[in-house]
């Protein structure tokens, strides 16, 4: 298989549906339901002519490897992962977690999931690991809140230039920006002159009848960019979820029926019905399935069960606001810069809703915006309506204030390296290398630590890797150490090697307010043992 689709992706989530029949995923479950109801039954009718020794739930006892890791680098498989994604648009907690490693949120909670800033203080003594501080008052006869936001004034990047309150604005405007690649920004909390920014006019009414006419007729150029920016980026995520199927035993029952992963996703995603992919390439079915859609995003609605309208209509505003005459609002009444590290913030809502406006990550202005086009007043960073920009950029590079940054990407891998001015406990560990293979078996989830391959790996729990672990004569059940966490995520357990890493050095108490990944810092590695 080659990757000639693989470019500048975004993150699209994979849930995939059929004309035939309902959403194609839905569809593949209960085809697999089906399957296994007649396997069940077929074992248990020929059962008492099959039964055997269950000899094959262990792993390789012969197993040896020499660790790919020196003193202070760790391996780690930080769960599923996309090809491609960012601290604006990410939906894997794999994603979630590197992002923990390169970057700080401005909300802090607890291992319940509780807010802990601090009030607005002038006193940092004692906290300088927290990144913000922040105050909510809440005007119950107007609807609104006024937050005011303070950054740590000994927060730095990790060329160790100062972070303030440009930091903050930039990244509060990034966000509202519609080509940033957020789908609903804060939660959906609106701050005070936000849409009428977003849509460029005071009157926002009239301009969203006039954004839904271009959708109605839309022009070769507007066409040009839902094709590009929706139809494609779509099947191209869903090609690479029906090649995952060809990596995973559970889906043998329909991967068998296709010799090649483009035949299957002919099947499954070719609007014209009697559509045949053999003989073709892959990028030959790909275009011709693409263009089976042209621009037309509600076609590929009935096909994935997709609502794509909130896109096509952010894809046609910004269009639309290319034109600067139509943009007449060129900052968002409710944020302003009370001093060189606190911003105030009006919006509509009460003192919780805050939490939703600052649950995002930290992108330094001196690392992904235009440092010399911030004013503050007309610029913010970056040109309005090319905030694509910064995010293809966030997308290829990880580099906040976090504990680590990245030094370099692969196929297989990247590298993060610990950054030097971390205002928080300094990072025991010097590299760490993020593997991007994703693990389906247990089986090779227990083979790679007992190899020496990965250090640390996120799994789903179940009886299989339990029973895996149990296994003595694998040598697993002593190599290995499993710990469970307290989360509603499908990876809610990790593994590690105990002979490598440091056991009292991993957080007491882990849970998906408080990860593993955002207390990397505190991990150590056993010294001497390679």
């Amino acid at each position: 298989m080659n990757n000639w689709y693989i470019s500048n992706l975004g993150y699209a989530c994979g849930k995939s549906g059929s004309e035939r029949g309902g959403h194609v995923k839905k569809l593949l479950l209960t085809e697999g339901l089906l399957a296994c109801f007649f396997l069940v039954l077929l074992l248990g009718f020929f059962g008492k002519y099959i039964m055997k020794e269950q000899k094959d739930t262990g792993v390789n006892t012969s197993i040896s490897g020499i660790s790919q890791n020196s003193d202070g680098i760790l391996a780690v498989y930080p769960g599923r992962m996309q090809e491609t994604f960012s601290p604006l648009s990410y939906g894997q907690q794999g994603e979630e977690n590197v992002l923990a490693m390169c970057f700080e949120k401005l909300l802090l909670k607890d291992r319940n999931g509780v807010k802990r800033n601090q009030e607005i203080s002038e006193n940092w003594d004692g906290r300088e690991g927290e990144l913000t501080q922040i105050s909510v008052q809440y005007d119950a006869e107007k609807g609104l809140s006024t937050m005011t936001l303070a950054i740590n004034p000994r927060e730095k990047t990790v060329k160790g230039k100062k972070v303030n309150a440009d930091d903050l604005i930039f990244n509060f405007y990034l966000r509202c920006d519609v080509s940033s690649g957020e789908e609903v920004p804060f939660g959906g909390v609106l701050i005070l002159g936000q849409e009428e920014y977003m849509y460029g006019t005071e009157k926002v009414t009239e301009r969203k009848r006039e954004v839904q006419k271009m959708l109605e007729k839309p022009s070769d150029a507007l066409k040009k960019q839902l094709q590009d920016r929706i139809i494609k980026q779509e099947l191209l995520q869903e090609f690479e979820w029906v090649k995952g199927l060809y990596q995973d035993e559970a889906y043998e029952f329909i991967s068998n029926k296709y010799e090649e992963a483009k035949d299957l996703f002919a099947y499954y995603y070719a609007y014209q019905t009697k559509y045949s992919s053999e003989g073709k390439s892959e990028e030959e079915v790909f275009e011709d399935i693409l263009g089976q859609y042209g621009w037309d995003y509600k076609k590929l609605s009935k096909v994935t069960g997709q609502d794509y309208d909130g896109k096509a209509q952010r894809i046609a505003l910004n269009l639309l606001l290319q034109d600067k005459k139509k943009d007449t609002v060129t900052r968002i009444s409710g944020i302003e810069r009370k001093d060189d590290n606190t911003v105030v913030i009006r919006y509509f809502g009460k003192e919780e809703d805050a939490e939703k406006l600052c649950d995002i990550w930290l992108l330094p202005l001196e690392e992904y915006g235009d440092k010399a086009g911030f004013d503050g007043i007309a610029g913010f960073g970056f040109i309005k309506g090319s905030a694509d920009e910064i995010y293809q950029k966030s997308c290829q590079m990880y580099s906040g204030t976090g504990a680590f940054y990245m030094q370099e990407t692969g196929e297989e891998e990247f590298t993060l390296l610990r950054n030097p001015n971390y205002l928080g406990k300094k990072a025991e560990l010097r590299k760490i290398r993020v593997l991007r293979k994703e693990f389906i078996e247990n089986r090779d989830i227990v083979e790679a630590l007992l190899r020496e391959e990965a250090d640390i790996i996120m799994a789903k729990k179940s009886k299989e890797l339990e029973n895996l672990l149990a296994n003595r004569g694998t040598g697993a059940s002593y190599s290995i150490r499993k710990v469970d966490i307290d989360t509603s995520q499908s990876e809610n357990c990790f593994l590690y090697r105990t002979s490598y890493v440091n056991t009292p050095s991993l957080p007491k108490e882990i849970t998906e307010y408080q990860t593993l990944f955002q207390q990397i810092n505190l991990v150590k590695v056993n010294s001497n043992n390679n």
